[in-house]
């Protein structure tokens, strides 16, 4: 073989591994994520959120563009499981789920499962047995909850009554309907921006705290993007936090949650 051809030869082949390297740095620097429809502040309807803007900066950290698709979290959780999003935010950490996705190594808040009731009530404390008999307490359907919460229906001086949300909670709290509700709350989530959005009228207080549940970012083990997506929201994730980035969104989120125009009606 001549040197011409040679030359030819292995200049093709750099031509190859260069747009092949562009290929993958194309891939590498843009993912699609699912945001959580209903769970505002942390994540709106509208595609905004605590979460939301926490995932964009952590992903801008390290030079990839995070866009994602909004939709309710069965279905986020399910695709990214499948393998048909990239990631999905926010999730709990499950033991069942370990095997099927990849978790962010850092949660993205840590919310609290707490027992509110009105501020009348004289129910107080953690003791389901000075609560009364056939305390009726409303919690969400479909949520996932901390150990403690979960023993709560197979108490038999508990009963349960399920809601599609925490504020139609709040609102049967404030019709007499049930006697104490389970809603999650953090740094960001207040329970005055829950009784704000749905527009109640009486005082609630809190009377137990039923321990706190982190989530995370949730990445597909099956797409072909899930492991370095994981990798790369972890890096910038660990930059916003080593600067104080993260307590900044916190304080600026917890003011603008009280805004509930974003949030999906109910």
């Amino acid at each position: 073989m001549g040197s011409a051809a040679r030359s030819l030869r292995f200049l093709a082949a750099t031509v190859c591994i260069a747009m092949a390297s562009s290929a993958s740095h194309s891939r590498g620097d843009q993912v699609v994520l699912g945001a959580e429809d209903d769970a505002a502040p942390w994540s709106y309807a509208d595609g905004s959120g605590y979460v939301n803007d926490l995932v964009k900066a952590a992903f801008q950290e390290v030079g990839w563009d995070a866009q994602w698709k909004v939709m309710p979290y069965t279905r986020c959780k399910a695709l990214a499981i499948a393998g048909k999003l990239a990631g999905c935010f926010s999730a709990s950490k499950l033991p069942e789920l370990e095997s099927a996705v990849l978790y962010s190594s850092e949660p993205v808040f840590a919310a609290q499962n707490v027992l509110i009731v009105p501020s009348n009530s004289t129910r107080l404390g953690c003791e389901v047995a000075a609560w009364g008999d056939q305390t009726l307490i409303g919690l969400v359907r479909g949520y996932e909850y901390t150990e403690k919460v979960n023993a709560l229906p197979h108490d038999a001086k508990v009963r349960i009554d399920y809601a599609d949300s925490e504020v139609s909670n709040l609102r049967k709290l404030q019709a007499g309907r049930i006697d104490a509700a389970v809603v999650t709350v953090d740094e960001v989530k207040r329970l005055e921006y829950l009784a704000r959005l749905a527009n109640t009228t009486i005082d609630f207080k809190t009377v137990c705290d039923l321990g706190t549940m982190p989530a995370y970012v949730m990445f597909s083990r099956l797409h072909v993007q899930g492991a370095a997506a994981r990798a790369a929201f972890d890096e910038g994730h660990a930059r916003l936090i080593k600067r104080r980035a993260v307590a900044v969104l916190q304080l600026t989120w917890r003011g603008r949650a009280l805004d509930t125009l974003a949030a999906k009606p109910h």
